[in-house]
């Protein structure tokens, strides 16, 4: 059984906080109100992931997107390619 999760979710917020780790380049903190929950489940109506370039992503305050998230074990993981530049 799979725990990914698909929701489509509104960014509530941009901010930048570096981990400090030498190598992770994941700076900026995307954080989305969740519209509505494709699949999975999910207890919160937020949801928080880290990204290399909100810009690169084509994420922006305001913007509406389905996110993808895949469940690694420990939490969840979303590749900010997924949007190729244009959330939709």
């Amino acid at each position: 059984m799979s725990q990914d999760l698909v929701f489509r979710g509104t960014v509530l917020a941009i901010e930048c906080s570096p981990l400090g780790l030498k190598g992770a380049f994941l700076d900026w903190v995307i954080k989305m109100k969740i519209d509505s929950l494709v699949e999975g489940e999910l207890a919160g109506t937020h949801f928080a992931f880290r990204v290399h370039s909100p810009s690169r992503a084509g994420l922006e305050v305001g913007t509406t997107c389905t996110v993808h998230a895949r469940w690694v074990g420990n939490g969840y993981r979303v590749d900010e390619n997924q949007w190729n530049g244009a959330p939709g």
